[in-house]
């Protein structure tokens, strides 16, 4: 029998974002499996996640953050309804990080931050959930990538990234799952209302923008379209009306995948994307285009595939399912089905499995 691991995932700070979320739901899959896991971050932190400030004020700009990071100091994260502990440090290197079998990166400064660590903290794993470019470090996003790490990836696309723009073939690819006791199906779903949902964001690669200029699109013809919003940002602009929840609580979360018929994914671009597989799980009818998680879940029937940067296509999606009831139901249908067969259990034995193989060929 496999013994059981100690496991340290490396965070770069604690904000409410999908990867974060990732890596705390596998600390409550793994510990559920009786491994040994920690979450460390440091307090100390890494500017390159903001737009940095000129060199000369960006000590200045550290020391701020930190103050913040201490004000606002956090041993626990919430997971939908549960805490999930945190470990801070005051940064991340061989006197605050624990001894352990494996320690994973999760986001391209802790790979440098991991890649200096002692082996006595843990086969070193770098855990890539997207393309991380978004604030000009591009060069040293790509060498992390290429850092002696051991590759886990989470989607097709990344795979396909690494491979071809860094040379990794070395990798093992585990999809995200999705949490099927935290999200499920109403007890009677309404086809008959025409309710669609989407996720703000403030980020142009997310296609919040293109997702409104369909919306209103559809509200031209459809005036009686319930349209609801929900995500981190604040409330987007639109030329129609629209209910917001900012920051949802959980329970806030369920109610409106639950209450909606139709859910819309209009990405330019993803690692993975959870939202869609919520939604799926929640029996929404999905509007997508097809990037991060939706290739690996589309089985031609199951959803409804749309066009990059394209706000009239997205609006066809819609508005065909909104013309053709029986459709929606049965696509809907047909992604909860599908969603099914992508429980937070089998990603987390696919994980454990990959730091144990990796041990055992080390010490072979």
């Amino acid at each position: 029998m496999k013994k059981k691991l100690r496991i340290t995932f490396i965070i770069p700070f604690t904000f409410k974002t999908g990867g974060i979320a990732v890596i705390l739901e596998y600390y409550r899959q793994l510990t559920s499996m009786g491994h040994e896991v920690s979450i460390c971050y440091p307090l100390c932190p890494y500017y390159v996640f903001l737009d940095p400030p000129p060199a000369w004020n960006r000590r200045a700009w550290q020391l701020r953050m930190f103050l913040s990071n201490v004000k606002n100091f956090k041993r626990t994260i919430p997971l939908f309804t549960e805490d999930i502990p945190v470990k801070p440090v005051l940064f991340i290197n061989n006197f605050s990080i624990p001894d352990a079998d494996a320690v994973i990166a999760t986001a391209w400064p802790t790979a440098y931050s991991v890649n200096s660590l002692s082996p006595k903290k843990g086969r070193k794993f770098y855990f890539v959930q997207g393309y991380e470019v978004w604030h000009g470090h591009t060069e040293r996003v790509e060498n992390s990538y290429r850092l002696p790490l051991g590759l886990i990836t989470v989607s097709p696309y990344i795979s396909a990234m690494m491979r071809e723009k860094i040379g990794r073939d070395d990798l093992t690819e585990i999809h995200n799952g999705i949490s099927l006791d935290m999200f499920y199906p109403p007890a009677a779903k309404d086809f008959n209302r025409i309710s669609i949902l989407l996720m703000a964001h403030d980020q142009e690669l997310k296609g919040c923008k293109d997702a409104i200029a369909a919306l209103s699109i559809v509200k031209e013809r459809y005036e009686y379209a319930e349209i609801k919003m929900f995500g981190m940002c604040e409330r987007p602009n639109a030329p129609f009306d629209f209910e917001y929840h900012k920051d949802p609580s959980y329970e806030t979360l369920l109610s409106l995948y639950q209450g909606a018929a139709i859910f819309i994914f209009p990405s330019h671009g993803e690692g993975w994307g959870i939202t869609p597989m919520e939604a799926m799980a929640c029996k929404c009818a999905v509007v997508a285009t097809n990037v991060g998680s939706i290739p690996v879940l589309n089985t031609g029937d199951n959803l409804i595939l749309v066009d990059i940067k394209n706000p009239k296509s997205i609006a066809d999606g819609i508005i065909r399912l909104i013309e053709d009831r029986a459709l929606m139901k049965r696509v809907a249908e047909q992604g909860l089905e599908r969603i099914r067969e992508h429980g937070w259990a089998k990603s987390a034995q696919a994980l454990i499995s990959a730091l144990q193989l990796a041990g055992d060929e080390q010490d072979g």
